[in-house]
């Protein structure tokens, strides 16, 4: 009897020999002394009770009844080992177990078998539960097994939500104490959840994967994703497993001549062609929207209610030289002469006054674009987080004007108006995602923004700050806003 000493297999994998059988069985960890069915899967056997399959699922139930169909025949001129038997019938026995052929993959039924026994739980989410999620969501599918069904929907959502409160949820969790943002240590890589989505029919969870998958760099997104190690060591019918939609919108790609695995590394996932064109297209999009929103935003701000402009404004129209009866004390030369010069003064100090926040929208401006173009690491094509921090700088005290550390001079009605404006751009953006990645038709989109078509458009017609272009913003740090 050998055993494997490889970590990946079963703790007691081992082979049960047999000198004429095309391959041996494992004999996996999944063993019970008193169960009275073996499932065979691939290579692998289980011994597990009847009972607990067909109280769990109709499909089991049916298959048992059957029993013809799916049990092993004998094989002729084949040598059994000490633990397989043949019953009257000739078909092929395991200490006195029937034996039945499941075609599936081995470590998807190792999973599957796992959570009817022990149950499927996961007390703290992280990344490698993918393996189990996507074994035990693909039987209890096949299987019509709805409670763990349920179960992993919940969890794949949980993962890749519907909402942009709950988007906004997961982006927090996978940002530790220090502000470090990790989402790989907490949830799977997206090629992975995009390819179960594909494989299974769950649309709902693909806009947030494929956005997920375009905030990567281009080259990153070409690389793919390591596949979960299997369960066993020996050949498994999920190396080969190809998942593709109508059109192969995601597969396995296989290289001539070249191993699929390295040492005790698992094969690398890579998205199909269509995939990638979807991808980055969508990444494309998304960059667009941030680009011309920013424009847009630009041309609008200040706010018309800027308290800087109306009480310059306010102070122009004062009636400087007037009498408050509305009679002149000095002549009409000089009293002409007097309110011409102290409008001059005003409109120069309203000016000036009501450029602290067309500066600050200009800084924004520019050190958001630089974000997008890809000056600064990471994050360059995520539009809600983008937005997120352009929403944040009206309120940051962390910046320098050469001297001492200080916050951008805007006026409070300009901050308020502009954080209800990136809110609403952030909704707009949660709906424009399954238009980008071309899982939904798209159309005119309101909030002043170009329809998906105009928007796929050379960008040149708009008129943007260049990298390298520097705007001057004078930050008085005395007048800052409390």
């Amino acid at each position: 009897m050998r055993v494997f000493p490889d970590p990946l297999t079963c703790s007691t994998g081992r082979f049960l020999p047999s000198l004429n059988v095309p391959k041996a069985l494992i004999q996996s960890d999944i063993w019970f002394l008193d169960g009275n069915v073996v499932l065979v899967a691939g290579s692998a056997a289980f011994k597990v009770h009847r009972g607990q399959l067909e109280r769990h699922s109709e499909v089991f139930k049916d298959m048992f009844l059957v029993g013809r169909a799916g049990v092993r025949p004998s094989r002729q001129g084949t040598s059994l080992s000490d633990k397989e038997t043949l019953n009257e019938e000739g078909n092929k026995m395991v200490e006195g177990c029937p034996t039945v052929d499941i075609y599936d993959c081995p470590s998807d039924v190792h999973h599957l078998l796992v959570a009817l026994y022990d149950g499927f739980y996961f007390p703290k989410p992280h990344a490698r539960d993918f393996s189990a999620l996507s074994s035990v969501l693909r039987l209890s599918t096949k299987y019509f097994i709805e409670h763990l069904r349920a179960q992993c929907l919940a969890r794949l959502v949980h993962d890749w939500p519907t909402t942009l409160a709950d988007w906004d949820r997961r982006e927090a969790a996978a940002t530790d104490v220090n502000g470090r943002y990790t989402p790989r240590d907490a949830y799977a890589h997206p090629v992975l959840a995009i390819n179960l989505a594909l494989e299974l029919g769950i649309p709902e969870v693909l806009p947030s994967a494929f956005y997920d998958l375009s905030r990567y760099g281009p080259s990153r997104i070409l690389a793919g994703a390591r596949a979960p190690p299997p369960v066993f060591a020996a050949p498994d019918p999920c190396a080969s497993r190809s998942v593709e939609d109508a059109t192969g919108a995601i597969r396995r790609l296989q290289i001539p001549g070249q191993p699929q695995g390295d040492g005790d590394k698992s094969p690398m996932i890579h998205p199909s062609h269509d995939s990638l064109v979807r991808t980055l297209r969508g990444r494309e999009l998304a960059q667009l929207y941030i680009s011309t929103f920013l424009a847009r935003a630009l041309e609008q701000h200040p706010s018309a209610a800027c308290l800087y402009s109306t009480r310059a404004a306010a102070a122009s129209s004062g009636g400087v030289g007037v009498h408050p009866g509305g009679t002149s004390t000095s002549t009409s030369t000089s009293a002409s002469t007097s309110t011409t010069a102290s409008a001059s003064t005003s409109t120069s100090a309203s000016a000036s006054r009501s450029a602290h926040c067309t500066e600050s929208f200009y800084f924004i401006h520019l050190n958001v674009l630089r974000s997008v173009g890809g000056i600064a690491c990471g994050r360059d094509a995520d539009p809600l987080y983008t937005l997120v921090q352009a929403a944040e700088m009206v309120e940051r005290r962390d910046f320098s004007d050469g001297v001492r550390t200080c916050g951008l001079k805007m006026c409070g009605v300009c901050k308020r108006e502009w954080k209800g404006e990136v809110g609403r751009a952030r909704e707009e953006v949660w709906g424009l995602i399954p238009v980008w990645f071309g899982l939904r038709d798209g159309g005119v989109v309101e909030h002043g923004t170009a329809s998906v078509g105009e928007m796929d458009e050379d960008l040149g017609d708009e008129e943007m700050l260049e990298d390298g272009e520097d705007v001057d913003v004078d930050i008085d740090v005395d007048e800052l806003e409390e």
